[in-house]
């Protein structure tokens, strides 16, 4: 005998999943953009025109953009059930981010990039990850979150003067 099962879900219950989903999709973007720099950071260190003190500086920045892939995973453990809310619907700047952030790690893979090539690729990426952190604290209505993507904009505020630094030094 087959019997069939209907499940009651009043609407709210229904946009809070569509939120929920929405947020969770929104902090795995972040989280990916933090992973892919980490990538470049670490490719951009391997290439062999890169001298050895400033290899360690841009490992530092991998291991850095390594921790900030952390707190948006750490969110998504959290999102459901929460207020998590975003303000509007539109991923295009931060998947617009993630692309830009993809096609370097390609050229990163292809090309032996020199040192003013590295310290300028690394300036770049930080001046838009900072605008997109900017972007996210103000994005969302949780205070945590705010608070979040706040401290990582303060984060790429600090490593893009460390590539200033580096720049200053080594060209």
């Amino acid at each position: 005998m087959l019997r069939l099962c209907f499940i009651v879900t009043d609407s709210s219950t229904l946009a809070r999943k569509r939120v929920e989903r929405r947020v969770n999709k929104y902090l795995s973007l972040c989280a990916e953009i933090e992973d892919t720099a980490a990538r470049i950071y670490r490719q951009l260190a391997a290439s062999s025109k890169i001298p050895g003190e400033l290899k360690i500086i841009l490992e530092n920045l991998a291991h850095d953009e390594d921790d900030h892939a952390a707190p948006p995973r750490f969110a998504l453990r959290f999102s459901s059930g929460s207020d998590f809310t975003l303000k509007s619907s539109d991923f295009a700047p931060a998947q617009a981010l993630l692309k830009r952030a993809k096609e370097l790690l390609e050229k990163t893979n292809q090309l032996n990039f020199d040192v003013g090539q590295a310290i300028e690729a690394g300036i770049e990426l930080e001046q838009d990850f900072c605008r997109i952190h900017i972007d996210n604290s103000l994005e969302f209505k949780n205070d945590s979150l705010k608070k979040m993507f706040a401290a990582l904009a303060q984060d790429d505020k600090i490593h893009n003067q460390k590539l200033f630094d580096a720049k200053t030094r080594f060209l």
